[in-house]
């Protein structure tokens, strides 16, 4: 029960917090006197009314009282095949979190104006607006994952003080890089040319061909079994007749087991940033995405329907796809407006 007591001649009120499960002091703004005792006692009694219908507004929403902590250490397991990437994303998340939201809490001081505070909080970090989008993004999971397990009352965050992310230029090959980028490789091992040629013929992602085996290619049918780390499915696409020799190559000299000789997915960007600084291609924004991009781009120009180029490039979601040609759709239409005369000048 919530109590009086008085302190520095003034009077405070002592009481148990069922929701953040601690004793918890509040002052009365008091002095300390026969008349303001009383007042502060009634006070006590309306303090503790309040927190008796809190606590059954939980039992009612069977609201389970777990510390924050717990509770992301559970969203861990949950989602522990995540790619590795992702769980990075995650666990860098929870250390900005938690310097709010304090992990020996309980989940219930998650509310929505405590929650949207620290949104805006996060704004002020010294970083580009995509990468505090990241952390937004993060934080909607966590936020979907407390309220399915009942961890705090459920609320919904206003849309404006969500990070929205920065739509950018799509960032392609040109046509000039791209012959000095395979001209510069004439020289290199069949390891380094065959990822690069696959990911550029392929437009698949450096995690989708990674753990490609001689025995997920399929020759006669021009076909390769994937799996994608991303997406957690297996798949099968079809190979340009380009790539056809330098697989040929490959599998011939190492004759079985995983095509491309790497320890990490990441020692891949590593190699393609060493190789571009190399043929002095730093400093346009080429990343190992771009080869994906680019070859979204191609089948577009080439007319390639949507639905086509969403499987051949593993996209789940088909709208996925379809941002990238929205976007290019828009340049096109640029491009294609400007050959338009509005104004016939006559002779």
């Amino acid at each position: 029960m919530a109590s009086v007591y008085k302190k520095n001649n003034r009077i405070y009120i002592s009481y148990y917090d069922q929701s953040l499960g601690k004793s918890k002091d509040r002052s009365t703004g008091l002095t300390f006197n026969k008349h303001n005792l009383k007042i502060a006692k009634q006070m006590a009694v309306q303090l503790q009314d309040e927190l008796d219908k809190k606590g059954e507004e939980l039992k009612t929403l069977g609201i389970e009282r777990v510390t924050i902590q717990t509770a992301f250490d559970h969203f861990k397991r949950v989602n522990a095949d995540k790619h590795s990437r992702t769980l990075y994303e995650y666990d860098w998340f929870y250390d900005r979190f938690k310097k709010e939201f304090p992990p020996d809490l309980p989940c219930t001081i998650i509310t929505k104006l405590r929650t949207e505070e620290w949104l805006t909080e996060i704004r002020k970090l010294p970083y580009q607006r995509n990468t505090i989008h990241c952390l937004s993004k993060v934080l909607k999971k966590f936020l979907g994952f407390l309220f399915e397990y009942n961890y705090t009352s459920v609320f919904k965050i206003n849309r404006d003080v969500l990070i929205k992310p920065e739509i950018k230029s799509i960032i392609t090959f040109s046509n000039e890089d791209l012959i000095k980028f395979f001209d510069g490789m004439k020289d290199k091992n069949s390891n380094f040319i065959t990822t690069m040629s696959l990911m550029f013929y392929t437009g698949l992602r450096p995690s989708d061909i990674y753990n490609v085996t001689v025995k997920d290619l399929d020759f006669k049918n021009k076909l390769m079994h994937y799996y994608s780390q991303k997406t957690d499915e297996h798949f099968i696409v079809p190979f340009h007749d380009d790539l056809i020799p330098i697989l040929e190559k490959r599998c011939s000299e190492i004759k079985e087991g995983k095509l491309l000789n790497y320890d990490r997915i990441d020692s891949i960007g590593r190699a393609f940033r060493r190789y571009l600084d190399d043929i002095e291609l730093t400093g346009k924004g080429y990343t190992l995405r771009t080869f994906r991009k680019t070859f979204i781009t191609a089948a577009h120009a080439s007319g390639m329907d949507l639905a086509t180029v969403s499987k051949l490039v593993g996209h789940h979601n088909i709208s996925t796809t379809a941002k990238y040609y929205n976007k290019l759709s828009v340049n096109k239409q640029a491009h294609e407006l400007n050959k338009i005369k509005l104004i016939k000048k006559e002779n």
